[in-house]
């Protein structure tokens, strides 16, 4: 018997040591958040906090030209926002969740075409769901609903490299169902964006994007990417889970704890 226990435990020690066998396989996946337009990794704050009280690693993803970056925001491309998801899911050793809001959801599609076999699965919360050739412009386009439609709502720089909301605009258009003091912390939150990534069309395959499973996390009270377009996205690109909350664009900030429980669901 003790022979045998022996034997096992060097089995085991041997099993450790070949390359691919990892350790790692056993342990929960990480979720990788991915943060939109306007607005910075902050904002998933209270989401990582409601995972790590579960036991659940999460990370969120800057973009270049948001934080301590200064990267000039008429250099930025589609291609830095996609790399940096990828740098932070290549340092992973376990199983990745890769969860994409708003705009994030165009760059997490292309970071799934790029390496889709990193990826467990991909989830959109009310975010954009390309086919490929979409852009961010085609998308919104179709979106007859969203308050950024109305006239004065969106604008552009007089140089054509930026886009910004009006402050008077932002916080209640992203948090419709936030009370003041989580309406304020949305308004203290609000970035210019790049014009750049919106506008580069996306290249997306079968074989590697279609081929990672999805998850959409629809927004019932959304006025940004209204329920409207949510569902026809995803008549257009189908998805294998649809969840919803009742809440608005910004449901990281009004209905964390749901999201976090969403999101263990998914993983499960």
């Amino acid at each position: 018997m003790i022979r045998r226990l022996m034997w096992l435990s060097v089995l085991l020690l041997a099993l450790s040591m070949i390359p691919g066998v990892d350790a790692a396989q056993n342990k929960s996946p990480v979720f990788v958040l991915v943060h939109g337009a306007f607005q910075d990794s902050t904002g998933w704050t209270p989401v990582i906090d409601a995972l790590k009280a579960q036991g659940y690693e999460a990370i969120a993803v800057e973009w270049v030209g948001r934080g301590t970056d200064k990267t000039p925001f008429k250099d930025i491309t589609m291609t830095q926002y996609r790399d940096a998801v990828i740098d932070v899911i290549k340092k992973q050793n376990q199983p990745v969740i890769l969860v994409g809001h708003s705009f994030g959801g165009m760059v997490i599609s292309d970071v799934a075409e790029t390496i889709p076999d990193r990826i467990q699965t991909l989830v959109y919360l009310a975010a954009y769901l390309p086919r490929n050739g979409d852009n961010l412009l085609t998308l919104s386009g179709l979106d007859k609903y969203s308050i950024l439609g109305q006239k004065g709502n969106f604008i552009v720089s007089k140089d054509f490299t930026t886009a910004s909301i009006p402050e008077d605009v932002f916080p209640t258009a992203f948090c419709p169902d936030c009370n003041p003091d989580q309406l304020k912390v949305v308004a203290a939150s609000q970035l210019d964006e790049p014009l750049a990534p919106p506008n580069e069309k996306l290249v997306l395959t079968d074989k590697n994007f279609g081929s990672v499973k999805k998850a959409y996390i629809m927004t019932s009270q959304d006025i940004v990417v209204s329920p409207q377009l949510q569902a026809l996205m995803m008549s257009y690109t189908p998805v294998d889970k649809v969840y919803a909350v009742n809440a608005g664009h910004a449901a990281y900030m009004t209905v964390p704890d749901e999201l976090a429980r969403i999101l263990i669901k998914i993983a499960s």
